[in-house]
């Protein structure tokens, strides 16, 4: 790998917004263990600075993040909303308590890439590894297409 001054350029981010220690812990274990670097989002607003200064490939965010639930939440709001230029090339991992894992009509509804229940973080990294693999399968042609035209 390409290294420039400590930086390794070809390094994959990853952003958790979870509140919860056991939670954040289950994640950060399964994101490291799969090759990425993850920061944190201590709040909302910092959040929101993360995603404008770091090209994040995946970002996992706990509904209760911050006092929040899955219908009010800011920071889940803003993904969802954010253009899909950008968010194709990002993978959105939703926790929450009241989901099947994986269930995709339920992770389509919250405009994320896939929903995972609190009570499966414990195949944090199996269910990670899939999600992104299947997400990666999903667009790899949309990407193709818009490298070979220039587009990213």
């Amino acid at each position: 790998m390409a290294e420039i001054e400590g930086f390794d350029i070809n390094q994959r981010f990853a952003l958790v917004a979870i509140d919860d220690e056991t939670r954040k812990l289950a994640v950060n274990d399964a994101l490291q263990d799969l090759g990425f670097r993850v920061h944190y989002a201590a709040s909302t607003d910092e959040g929101h600075d993360r995603l404008r200064k770091t090209a994040y490939e995946v970002v996992a965010i706990d509904q209760a993040f911050q006092g929040g639930t899955a219908l009010d939440n800011p920071l889940l709001q803003h993904l969802q909303v954010m253009p899909s230029n950008t968010r194709r090339y990002m993978f959105l991992a939703l926790l929450a308590s009241d989901v099947k894992t994986l269930d995709n009509m339920t992770a389509f509804s919250a405009s994320v890439n896939a929903v995972i229940n609190y009570n499966d973080l414990a195949q944090a990294k199996a269910i990670f590894e899939r999600a992104i693999a299947e997400n990666d399968q999903f667009f790899r042609v949309i990407r193709t297409v818009l490298q070979e035209a220039g587009r990213r």
